[in-house]
């Protein structure tokens, strides 16, 4: 009797390895433009707009610049993705298979929260600051990236709970920005 295994998809072989590498040039980006903004130096930017975004009041929350968030995320991101990766799946394989479990559910909860919350930003860039910000796009590029790979990066088990936790997180994170950037023009 022969048995057909099936074989894994790509995509679900790299989707952590990718998320990784993303994660890693976001916080690069963002400790950069972090270290830019607490100097007072300008951003080199090709459009100019990226230093009327890091001046602007939308690019501080509560006195803290925005790119350590973005910074923090980035690396909050990378390291769920990376971790289950690191544990020899030879020598403590329930350890690993836990963990890939937990870090894909928070990957999707952060892609998620990351995706709403550029997607603001975005809106702002283009409505209310009116400029192109390379940097920015890029976030907000390297965000819904996430989000494709966290969807797609596996199988789910439950797609209406991942469709329900996706619509907590994004409300919480869409009530939150708008309460956080309320009195900001």
């Amino acid at each position: 009797m022969s048995r057909r295994s099936r074989k894994t998809p790509w995509l679900h072989r790299w989707s952590r390895y990718i998320i990784t590498a993303i994660a890693c040039v976001g916080a690069i980006v963002t400790g950069w433009l972090t270290y830019e903004k607490l100097t007072g130096g300008s951003a080199a930017c090709p459009t100019g707009g990226c230093t009327n975004v890091l001046s602007s009041p939308y690019a501080e929350v509560f006195g803290i610049p925005l790119t350590i968030f973005g910074l923090l995320a980035y690396l909050s991101m990378g390291a769920m993705a990376i971790a289950p990766l690191l544990i020899n799946p030879d020598l403590n394989k329930e350890l690993r298979l836990k963990l890939e479990t937990w870090t894909w559910f928070f990957l999707f909860i952060g892609a998620t929260a990351m995706t709403v919350f550029s997607g603001y930003l975005m809106y702002v860039l283009a409505f209310e600051l009116q400029s192109v910000c390379v940097y920015c796009i890029s976030s907000a590029t390297f965000s819904l990236s996430f989000l494709v790979l966290t969807i797609l990066g596996r199988e789910w088990p439950d797609a209406g709970q991942l469709v329900m936790s996706g619509i907590v997180v994004g409300m919480v994170t869409i009530i939150g920005t708008l309460g956080v950037y309320a009195n900001v023009r």
